[in-house]
Formats: C-alpha cells, structure tokens, sequence
C-alpha cells in the first residue's frame, strides 16, 4: 500500500470498529518499526493553534510519518479556519504521495457528494488517496454497555 500510495477511508456508523482497526493498523506498522500518527482534527487544530514554530511546522511534521491515521473526521468544526487546515493537510499528503488511513461516520454519499467548495476540494482528494471501505453493523460499544449491565443486575441482585 505504501509503494502504491494507497490509503484507506474507513466508513460507517458510530461504534462499528473504524478506530479500532485504524489502530491495529497503526500497531502493527509500528511493531515493523514504521513510524506512525493517529489522531483528530481537534487535535491537529489545538496543536496549529498553539504551535510557537507556525502552522507549517505544523503540517511539515505530519507529512513526514510513513502512515497518518485520521480518526473521526468530519467530526471537526466546519468554520472557515478548520477547512482550510484540513485542506492543507489533506493536500500535503496527496502531494507527498504518503498513504492516509480517515475514519468517518460521514456516508460514502455525504463524501462523494458534498454541499459546497471548501469540502469538495478536501473529500476529492481523500476519493482519490483512499479506498473506501464500509464498516456496518450494531454499535460494539452499545453492546458492551449492555453486557456491563447485565452485569453489574447480577452482582446487585
């Protein structure tokens, strides 16, 4: 995947195991010493936000990581501001040829047909760095909310 720049856009529903598998990736390239960063757009904003050295060292850093994982995307406040670092972002990758893992709870159709410009541009690129895979089925942490309380009847009754 690397050779052939080739990312992934994990899709679907809330608790359906985007992250989850996001992160196995991440872990499995790291125990084969393969630098990797998983993070949020929050994240990537706080940091822009108080970044001393400016918004480009910034950027610069997350393109150098062989794999950057993007969770929860979409998620982010769609001010003007935020789109425009999600872009460059975005777009650095897609210049340095750097594969790119995204999470999203978006539907393949809010991506392929967004509602304006700004996101157009941003969800183009990912169309073209990443393969979209649907993630489907009953939320797991729902599941496992259940289980905890079934439980703890259990161990009241």
């Amino acid at each position: 995947m690397r050779a052939e720049n080739l990312g992934l856009l994990l899709w679907g529903g809330v608790g359906t195991g985007k992250s989850f598998l996001a992160g196995c990736i991440a872990n499995a390239l790291m125990e084969q010493e393969v630098p990797v960063r998983m993070t949020n757009f929050a994240r990537i904003l706080n940091e822009l936000n108080s970044s001393f050295s400016g918004r480009n060292d910034v950027v610069d850093r997350l393109c150098r990581y062989p794999l950057l994982i993007i969770d929860d995307f979409g998620m982010e406040r769609g001010t003007e501001y935020a789109l425009e670092q999600i872009y460059s972002i975005v777009d650095s990758r897609y210049r340095s040829q750097k594969p790119l893992i995204v999470t999203t709870n978006l539907t393949l159709g809010e991506i392929r047909y967004p509602q304006d410009t700004a996101h157009a541009r941003i969800y183009d690129r990912l169309l073209e760095m990443c393969v979209p895979i649907s993630c489907i089925g009953v939320s797991l942490r729902k599941e496992n909310a259940q289980e905890k309380l079934e439980r703890l009847k259990l161990l009241i009754g």
